[in-house]
């Protein structure tokens, strides 16, 4: 591979729920056709137990999935988990197969929540590390807390 080429090659990061310190910080490697791809070679490449296709990750990094990744907050409000991503800083509205690579530099995968209040749904991949949920054991002191 030529200098040029791996001054190129896009990063890839995965944030957790509790901090925003990358759990995983790594380059891309090669030309993927598109983000899916990307991102299950990397989790297989550093050996990362996750669930999902190249669609998007359903729990990577042992987060939870269904239930489990609910958070009831009372009876009008509820807090629905699971990992949302952004590329060049951007959160694009489709499944990651559908991110085509070209020209990509930055790609950012973080565990998140879509709020339902009210009746509605108000918000949605809001990072979870802003509220580092208790029921998904986040240490609850001021170190690692950051917003992104």
């Amino acid at each position: 591979m030529s200098g040029l080429a791996l001054l190129a090659a896009a990063s890839i990061e995965f944030l957790g729920p509790c901090s925003v310190q990358p759990l995983l910080r790594a380059r891309i490697l090669g030309e993927p056709a598109n983000l899916g791809v990307a991102t299950i070679e990397t989790l297989e490449r550093f050996g990362v137990d996750y669930e999902g296709t190249e669609q998007g990750l359903n729990s990577a990094f042992g987060t939870p999935t269904g239930m489990a990744a609910m958070e009831v907050v009372s009876d009008r409000e509820m807090r629905s988990y699971g990992w949302c991503y952004e590329v060049d800083g951007k959160v694009p509205e489709v499944y990651a197969n559908e991110v085509p690579m070209r020209g990509v530099r930055e790609v950012r995968w973080y565990f998140a929540y879509a709020h339902y209040f009210d009746g509605q749904w108000v918000a949605q991949c809001v990072p979870a590390h802003r509220l580092r949920p208790r029921f998904l054991n986040c240490p609850q002191g001021a170190s690692g807390r950051g917003r992104r």
